[in-house]
């Protein structure tokens, strides 16, 4: 979608951070005529990952190119074990990037702090420090990560996932007889010491990585006057939904539809304020729909202490969105495309 240039241009928004959210905010804000300063630290190569197909259309919509396929692993398969049934085989189709790949993929547009005079007119924090930073977190799920080398050539275009009393593993080809090993809830060895389907698959190459948080959690304040706050930092998913990416693009695609109408109504002076809660209560209402979709496989993973704590954690935040969202109004706006326009009739 080709989308003109502004009628009145105001100075320029900083971008911080250089994570996928905002790679792909730049970028949008870049196509719709606003100047863009990118500032902040280069990610880091962060761990493997899995993109579904939505997860692609959305990086192509944002990021203006195709994921070339030279570059992942294609998946054809997703092998579940779960809630100590026998494996079972889905269709899939995905792209599998090794740790780093994907960043690499996407230069980040902008210019550099010296081409801009003045402050700019808004800020995107797609990394801490945030203006307000208490974190609301739904439960505790450490996590390792460490490379493995397949025992089994057919699993090159399949990704595993095994649950266990103390958590959950999950296996990721990123390279030809080479992948990715996550274990969720207890440290990584303890997992593969119980797991009866997968571990027997794997060796374990790399040192383990870890641990790190993976349990969903979200800043209480995501938007005030003059900034907000989007990217892995401010929104995460737990990685069992297998949206964490595609849930970056949303948030980048909203943020920058939500700056860009600030700047398209600047004589009404509660644009900005409306602007910036339609923005949080979207991202509340992502957060409250992903915690019930975890919860409807957490609950069939198990029965063990580890597992019940998870759902209930996940029931708490679940109410937690929920009351934050019924104090606040509904949607005056809604997407039409890549911009934000008023609803005729209130949601």
């Amino acid at each position: 979608m080709v989308v003109p240039p502004l009628s009145r241009m105001p100075a320029h928004v900083t971008i911080r951070g250089s994570g996928m959210a905002a790679r792909c905010c730049a970028r949008l804000l870049t196509q719709n005529g606003i100047m863009t300063k990118c500032a902040g630290a280069v990610t880091s190569t962060g761990p493997a990952v899995l993109l579904g197909e939505t997860a692609q259309v959305l990086l192509r919509d944002c990021m203006g190119k195709s994921l070339q396929q030279s570059r992942y692993m294609p998946v054809t398969r997703r092998i579940v074990a779960w809630g100590g049934q026998e494996p079972v085989v889905v269709p899939h189709r995905g792209a599998a990037f090794a740790p780093g790949a994907l960043n690499a993929l996407f230069h980040q547009p902008g210019r550099q702090e010296a081409d801009m005079i003045g402050a700019p007119l808004f800020i995107v924090h797609g990394i801490g420090p945030f203006p307000k930073s208490r974190l609301r977190r739904f439960g505790s799920r450490p996590a390792t990560a460490a490379s493995v080398t397949l025992l089994h050539p057919e699993d090159e275009d399949a990704c595993w996932i095994e649950a266990l009393d103390h958590g959950w593993l999950f296996m990721l080809s990123t390279a030809p007889g080479q992948g990715w090993l996550l274990g969720v809830g207890a440290p990584l060895d303890d997992l593969c010491q119980m797991s009866r389907h997968l571990a027997p698959r794997v060796v374990v190459t790399g040192q383990p990585q870890g641990p790190f948080e993976t349990a969903p959690r979200l800043l209480e304040c995501l938007a005030a006057p003059g900034w907000l706050a989007c990217g892995n930092e401010a929104i995460a998913f737990d990685p069992l939904c297998g949206d964490g990416t595609a849930q970056a693009a949303r948030e980048a695609i909203l943020a920058a539809a939500v700056i860009t109408a600030i700047m398209e109504y600047p004589d009404d002076p509660h644009a900005m304020e409306t602007l910036l809660m339609h923005y949080r209560s979207m991202l509340l209402a992502s957060m409250r729909r992903h915690l019930r979709f975890c919860a409807q496989f957490y609950s069939m993973g198990g029965n063990s202490p580890w597992w019940r704590t998870q759902i209930s954690a996940l029931a708490t935040g679940f109410e937690w969105c929920s009351g934050q969202l019924a104090g606040l109004p509904q949607p005056r706006y809604e997407l039409h495309g890549l911009r934000l326009v008023p609803r005729m009739v209130p949601a």
